[in-house]
């Protein structure tokens, strides 16, 4: 008789299967190892056998508090300096954002015999937790909803360091080696103050219920240590891994709910709306180049229509401005929460 909860057990399991996913992508220099490894590991174990991968809720709480909080020592005092001139792209964002929408809502309706309801949430790009809920609140159909999310963000992963290796040059192989070749000595003192900034937002998340709480807070206390010089150190690399791995595993594990049919029919069609959608973000950041003055490969990452802490952690392992990248999809996430129950009530009537 085991003393850890199944539940427990199974989580360990699926961290288990994750980080040997992506440890094998590690081990052939394939980009974003740790994410996408596990992600690969999770959904094809779901689909392949009867072992149904999943984390505890808390376990993917921590992992976001992790993200926000390295997101946030992104926010240096020579950063915040320049932050002024992100106004023009945070514009172009939030009006790429609403096309589109518009675009995969039309797609959704049309090809993909969905009610209004249900298409409104699978087109919102990002903030799933947010959209699931209300989205449940509203009748949709919740599997569907959640599966075009899935589908569209695993496209966005995959292509992202693809496209920014060819925009860019950066050696991704280099990129996974450094995450650990350049660790920082720990600091008992400053780590120790980031740490009990981190419990203390993921405590505040927890008891304020606050929509994307758990990445918002622990990001905005992590800049503000940052920003006002009292922190100056990072998030241990292995503690990083392991944020990766269980955003990687989680989002792979969202397959097992699924038959191969569905996941043809709803996926299929959501990974070619995220395809059209990562080539948009890629047109719209080139275009604001020469206007904002800011490389093409943080624009890129800023625009994809995907999860806040996803696309969070692909500019961090990257290494691509995660202040700016981070600001961008912060913005997003609260322009849905704003918007999105006006948009249900108003999409909800005269069905379909």
């Amino acid at each position: 008789m085991s003393l850890l909860p199944p539940g427990v057990l199974r989580g360990l399991a699926t961290i288990a299967m994750g980080a040997s996913g992506g440890a094998v992508f590690f081990a052939l220099n394939l980009p974003l190892p740790w994410v996408l490894g596990s992600l690969a590991a999770s959904a094809l174990v779901t689909q392949a056998t009867r072992f149904r991968p999943k984390l505890p809720p808390s376990w993917r709480s921590f992992a976001m508090v992790a993200i926000g909080t390295m997101l946030g020592t992104g926010f240096t005092q020579d950063v915040v300096a320049r932050s002024g001139s992100w106004v023009l792209s945070l514009i172009a964002m939030s009006l790429l954002s609403l096309g589109f929408f518009l675009l995969a809502y039309g797609v959704f309706r049309r090809w993909g015999n969905m009610s209004r309801q249900t298409a409104l949430f699978a087109a919102i790009p990002g903030g799933l937790s947010v959209v699931t809920m209300l989205a449940e609140e509203a009748g949709a159909e919740t599997n569907r909803v959640v599966l075009c999310h899935t589908a569209r963000l695993v496209v966005l992963l995959v292509s992202a360091p693809l496209v920014i290796q060819g925009l860019s040059g950066i050696d991704l192989a280099d990129a996974n080696s450094t995450m650990f070749h350049g660790a920082e000595q720990l600091d008992p003192l400053r780590h120790g103050l980031l740490a009990l900034a981190a419990l203390a937002s993921w405590f505040a998340a927890k008891h304020l219920r606050f929509p994307s709480g758990m990445l918002m807070l622990p990001l905005l206390a992590s800049a503000l240590l940052h920003a006002t010089g009292l922190v100056t150190v990072h998030v241990p690399p292995l503690l990083s891994v392991l944020a990766q791995v269980v955003i990687g595993s989680g989002v792979g594990a969202r397959f097992a709910q699924y038959t191969p049919r569905q996941i043809a029919r709803d996926g299929g069609l959501a990974a070619l709306v995220g395809a059209a959608l990562a080539v948009g973000s890629l047109a719209g950041a080139m275009l604001l180049v020469p206007l904002t003055g800011e490389e093409v490969a943080p624009l890129f990452l800023a625009y994809l229509p995907g999860g806040a802490p996803e696309l969070g952690v692909v500019a961090l392992a990257l290494m691509i401005d995660p202040a700016m990248v981070a600001a961008h999809h912060v913005l997003r996430v609260f322009l849905i929460v704003a918007a999105l129950p006006a948009a249900a009530r108003r999409f909800g009537r005269d069905e379909p």
